[in-house]
């Protein structure tokens, strides 16, 4: 794709390789930004390409200078060669100027390798008064909710004290399930081998074929391992074991100052016979450990809001109110129409499934 000048005088770059300097430029812009993720590292490039996804790199200059990087993964049509379903930015673009993001988006749309693109969807990591001006921002631009709220909760646990603090803030049951873990001879450690992860994903996935959820894709999760967590520096998985027997483990990510939890997943079977072993509290300590000693100061545990009894997901945020976060709004994701007949007949079946599911939430209502 071709550079193009957007809104204000901010040129936009779009390529699919990345250079040995341009990606040095990236990860410097990147490790210095307020709003980096570390789902916007190109690190995350061969994982997207193994669900059958193109990669475009993004960038955003104003006067030379890096303003702006977004990896986009372009999801293909179903039905029309050279066409995209839709592109997704994960937790991006990295931005961090409204005005600039606004101008980078708004450049983005108009490129011409977007011309055959049904949407774009961007869910940029900015949050509480922030997210509030961003949001502001992107409205007036036309880009519309693409979640059902306009900002999504999670739960953010300060790891900038010692251990020994950090294990304070749990609750008394939490920290006498880390005792108890202990005593058990639980051990913790990084998946080091394509065999250990491959335990880790397969229990990943039972998970969630039993809360009828898609299963994650092994060869893309697989990539990931290679290039993402098995080098053990911008994420891993911490894998909980009982002698031979594994009980639980938990996929982290992090930026310079956060952490993310982004899987985690447990062998109830196993978990009984070590005596109804409630394993998530360890595991979680392990895991900000970990993330304390990559210069981390904050575990986001990625989704969260004060447990409602009866609630869906009450137990799940049962679970992380242990670790005594604070609740946090961070922007939901936002969408915009690139080529609505490209949109219509690439997304038709989610787009009929969303229906339903209002018409269900209003009936209910």
């Amino acid at each position: 794709m071709q550079e193009l000048e957007g809104q204000d005088s901010v040129a936009i770059e779009c390529t699919e390789t990345l250079t040995a300097d341009r990606n040095a430029e990236w990860m410097t812009f990147l490790n210095a930004a307020r709003h980096q993720h570390p789902r916007q590292s190109p690190l995350f490039t061969n994982s997207e390409q193994r669900l059958n996804r193109k990669v475009i790199y993004a960038s955003a200059r104003r006067d030379g200078a890096l303003v702006g990087v977004a990896l986009i993964s372009l999801e293909p049509h179903p039905y029309l060669p050279g066409a995209w379903a839709r592109a997704h930015c994960l937790s991006g673009p990295v931005c961090d100027d409204a005005a600039d993001m606004v101008a980078f988006l708004d450049g983005l749309c108009r490129q011409p390798g977007f011309s055959r693109v049904g949407s774009l969807t961007v869910t940029p990591f900015w949050t509480e008064e922030e997210a509030d001006t961003l949001d502001a921002a992107l409205s007036c631009a036309g880009w519309r909710v693409a979640e059902e709220d306009q900002f999504r909760e999670t739960g953010w646990v300060d790891i900038s004290v010692t251990s020994e603090e950090i294990m304070a803030a749990f609750s008394k049951s939490a920290r006498r399930e880390v005792r108890r873990a202990e005593r058990q001879g639980v051990t913790f450690r990084s998946a080091q081998t394509p065999e250990e992860f491959r335990i880790f994903l397969e229990s990943m996935n039972r998970l969630r074929v039993s809360r009828r959820l898609p299963e994650l894709s092994l060869p893309a999760y697989e990539a990931m391992f290679e290039d993402v967590l098995r080098p053990d520096e911008i994420g891993t998985v911490i894998m909980a074991w009982q002698q031979e027997a594994f009980l639980a483990g938990l996929l982290v990510y992090r930026s310079r100052d956060i952490v993310h939890g982004r899987h985690f997943t447990t062998e109830p079977d196993h978990l009984r016979a070590a005596g109804n072993l409630r394993i998530a509290p360890a595991l979680w300590l392990e895991a900000m450990r970990w993330a304390k000693g990559k210069g981390c100061s904050t575990l986001d545990v990625e989704g969260y809001h004060v447990p409602v009894s009866g609630e869906k997901k009450f137990n799940i945020h049962k679970y992380k109110s242990e670790f005594n976060p604070r609740v946090v709004q961070r922007i939901s994701a936002r969408e915009k129409v690139l080529n609505r007949s490209v949109y219509l007949t690439g997304n038709a079946r989610d787009l009929i499934r969303g229906q339903l599911k209002k018409l269900k939430r209003a009936a209910a209502g």
